[in-house]
């Protein structure tokens, strides 16, 4: 099944609370370890609990997030359940894991309503930090801020050329993103947080060796710099964020950002993030 074109890029509501007790669910997460797909899934289960509402059927896909979800055979079996019925919800870890764009997002919630279902995402928004470093008793930190504004998603292979498409895609992103700030600074310091994935995070596969970025805007004008990875089991260490180890990050901070590294609560992705205020210029 197809999504609709999307009509607008705004958010959709997506009425969860109109949610009859006893409702029908179906499950579904995506990742590229089957073990952690199944303790998601488990999770999943108990809030769906929680809510008062019944599985009918659990399903996921071993891809990685860049896949288009109607690629993958997990998700064709959702769609079909939400399609036909058979299932009046779909509560999923959060939304990146079906839609990663915001276009995407846009469709999917428009395909949602006009089923009608529903859709909850019990892991939206919820960061986890990094297990405490070797060596240290404390780990680091993610950064609070305000709320987003607006932001924007795209997927890059780790690799040169990649590097090369995302800083070009940068400049023009910030502009259409109307973010107040230095932009060649904030083009330098997602270059650096993009070198350092592609060096230190870069899967052996080569299917997998791709880094989400985001850029977000949020309400009191701070640019969130976004570099996730698919290495959660290579952390990085306290000194490399505090700017104390490599050059990488530590460059990043001579710039003015704040550098944190945080992982969500299924531990299957990293991401790096550098936090810029408007008033920051380039050296």
């Amino acid at each position: 099944m197809t999504h609709p074109t999307p009509t607008t890029s705004g958010p959709l509501p997506t009425p969860v609370q109109a949610a009859p007790a006893g409702a029908n669910i179906v499950l579904y997460t995506t990742s590229v370890d089957s073990r952690i797909a199944v303790r998601t899934l488990a999770t999943l289960r108990d809030f769906v609990t929680q809510q008062g509402w019944a599985v009918t059927h659990e399903a996921y896909d071993l891809a990685p997030l860049h896949l288009p979800a109607r690629l993958r055979t997990g998700w064709r079996t959702v769609e079909h359940l939400l399609a036909t019925g058979e299932a009046a919800g779909l509560v999923v870890p959060a939304e990146h894991e079906v839609a990663t764009t915001p276009a995407e997002q846009t469709a999917l919630r428009e395909w949602l309503l006009s089923l009608p279902a529903f859709a909850a995402y019990p892991h939206a928004g919820h960061d986890r930090t990094l297990p405490p470093v070797s060596g240290h008793s404390d780990a680091p930190v993610s950064v609070l801020t305000a709320p987003v504004d607006r932001e924007w998603f795209q997927s890059y292979a780790m690799t040169p050329a990649g590097l090369r498409r995302l800083r070009d895609d940068a400049r023009m992103r910030l502009t259409v993103l109307r973010w107040p700030g230095d932009i060649v600074t904030a083009v330098e310091v997602l270059s650096r947080l993009g070198h350092n994935a592609a060096v230190h995070a870069r899967p052996a596969d080569e299917a997998l060796a791709r880094m989400t970025v985001r850029l977000a805007v949020t309400e009191d004008e701070a640019l969130l710099v976004d570099v996730q990875d698919p290495r959660p089991d290579v952390p990085l260490s306290k000194a490399a964020i505090d700017g104390e180890q490599g050059r990488g990050l530590k460059y990043a901070r001579l710039l003015g950002a704040t550098v944190s590294c945080f992982i969500f609560e299924d531990a299957r992705l990293k991401t790096v993030r550098a936090r810029l205020m408007p008033g920051e210029v380039s050296l």
